[in-house]
């Protein structure tokens, strides 16, 4: 069962045991998110996502693996030693959901893992005597990258619904902030200097907007449409071509006209 399928929304198997969980929803990403503002440590983040998969996903266990550069996958975080000697068998036997949705990019569940030993002849054996019936695996992204995968492990068999699938994603997410949060003290330096040069290529992009309209002889919402076609046909930065036109490298009258009924992206 590997993949995402259309489910209708609903509770899901594993809520009941979940007392209002969707009003926790957004008290558990508010001290996520406050942590990682905060510059929390790595192990603190880690630690709150996994707390956040147990109350929100009713999860037995919770791990997160990484893809090594150097080959292979590691363990870098457990809610438990059970959980962990489970990710370590996913890791060590190279199979598993986990494995699964690192190598392919695409999320990985078990109903039941009583039914999996031919899909995953070592780790689900293994997963079965630890006493988890069900998983569920979220591929973790770094700048379009798939850099590990959160495994959500349940005592029960069942399967997300649409919801869970979601906030699952959302936790991945979360987590990959929190394995990259810069940890020095010139994270405000930096912020504001991405801060300034989002500024100033607003600036130099109402510039270009107006160039084009003035040598088009089009409003300024088709010269902004007709720019950003131009970076996307030729797979660059906006700031690229906003460049290009205000420096004169750029012809104007080389960006191909929007249709007048079309609707800039924005």
């Amino acid at each position: 069962m590997t993949g995402r399928r259309d489910r209708v929304e609903g509770p899901g198997p594993y809520a009941a045991g979940v007392p209002g969980v969707q009003d926790q929803i957004a008290v558990a990403l508010s001290e996520i998110t406050t942590g990682l503002a905060d510059g929390r440590d790595t192990d603190s983040v880690l630690g709150m996502v996994t707390a956040a998969c147990t109350r929100l996903l009713a999860a037995s266990a919770t791990g997160v693996l990484l893809a090594d550069p150097r080959g292979g996958i590691r363990v870098v975080s457990a809610s438990d030693e059970r959980a962990r000697f489970v990710e370590l068998m996913q890791a060590q036997s190279d199979e598993g959901p986990c494995v699964e949705c690192i190598r392919d990019g695409t999320a990985v569940s078990s109903a039941d893992l009583t039914d999996e030993s031919n899909r995953w002849p070592l780790f689900a054996p293994a997963a079965v005597r630890a006493g988890y019936r069900s998983v569920q695996a979220v591929p973790m992204r770094l700048d379009g990258r798939v850099v590990g995968g959160l495994n959500v492990l349940y005592t029960r068999p069942g399967a997300w619904v649409a919801w869970q699938d979601r906030l699952g994603r959302v936790l991945a997410d979360l987590a990959v902030l929190g394995l990259s949060q810069e940890g020095d003290v010139r994270r405000v330096d930096r912020l504001a200097e991405r801060t300034l040069t989002a500024l100033n290529d607003r600036v130099q992009l109402a510039h270009a907007i107006g160039m084009v309209a003035g040598a088009r002889a089009i409003d300024t919402e088709h010269a902004r449409t007709a720019i950003l076609a131009h970076a996307r046909l030729h797979d660059r930065p906006v700031r690229d071509i906003a460049r290009a036109v205000t420096d004169g490298s750029l012809d104007p009258a080389t960006l191909a006209l929007p249709a007048p009924d079309h609707q800039a992206d924005h």
